[in-house]
């Protein structure tokens, strides 16, 4: 199943098989019904055979049946449908096809929440940051230069489901603090990096969270 989401609606289109095995190709427009879920009619297609001459007269959709779509995280979620009376349920998880490449140099914006400070204080900010990706399949990296010349140096793992990547690492920065931080939601386009974070100091007792949006400006 591929979704396709613009704004509050999703195009849902299913790549499945037929009671006498043949592929069936069945589609659903989505609408938001609240808490994370999606719902609509769902729709099965004819058409010319695809060697010949396309007569869009020969092309045939029916509503055979509905689609329900509920995120249940970031990576999972569940989808009900049905076609002729059976009615099918299902956990999703999103797909990796291949991993994305961060490598790079980026210029980011940082909205950032620090809490329970035993050292430092605690508030929210929003502030500019010259970080450093480096990037190779399961193993990230990244250099954070803050405006005041400090440095924080992360290390750790990466994963990704779908297009959402999750950067797990340890810190440790200029100043002596230490800690773990999770880089999560994280997307990448040509040039651009975006995400959410959120982590532990242990040395200085602070919590943070926030989300962080940036480019790299030597990429056209």
């Amino acid at each position: 199943m591929q979704l396709v989401q613009q704004g509050g609606r999703i195009f849902a289109t299913l790549f499945i098989y037929g009671s006498n095995g043949t592929p069936t190709w069945a589609t659903a427009l989505l609408d938001a019904t609240g808490g994370f879920t999606w719902s609509g009619p769902l729709y099965v297609t004819t058409g010319p055979w695809f060697g010949g001459p396309f007569n869009p007269a020969t092309v045939g959709a029916r509503q055979a049946g509905t689609l329900t779509f509920t995120a249940q995280s970031v990576q999972t979620g569940s989808v009900t449908y049905s076609i002729d009376g059976v009615v099918v349920t299902k956990q999703i998880e999103r797909q990796l096809f291949n991993y994305d490449n961060y490598n790079g140099s980026y210029v980011v914006t940082v909205n950032l929440t620090a809490s329970s400070c035993f050292v430092g204080s605690n508030g929210t900010g929003t502030g500019a940051f010259a970080i450093s990706v480096s990037h190779s399949a399961t193993n990230m990296a990244m250099t954070w230069v803050f405006p005041g010349g400090q440095t924080c140096v992360y290390t750790g793992a990466y994963s990704q489901a779908g297009r959402f990547g999750q950067f797990l690492g340890t810190y440790s920065c200029s100043t002596g603090e230490m800690g773990n931080m999770e880089f999560f939601e994280m997307t990448n386009r040509v040039g651009m990096l975006s995400g959410r974070l959120q982590g532990q100091s242990t040395n200085q007792g602070c919590h943070y969270t926030g989300r962080f949006t940036g480019l790299d400006p030597n990429k056209p």
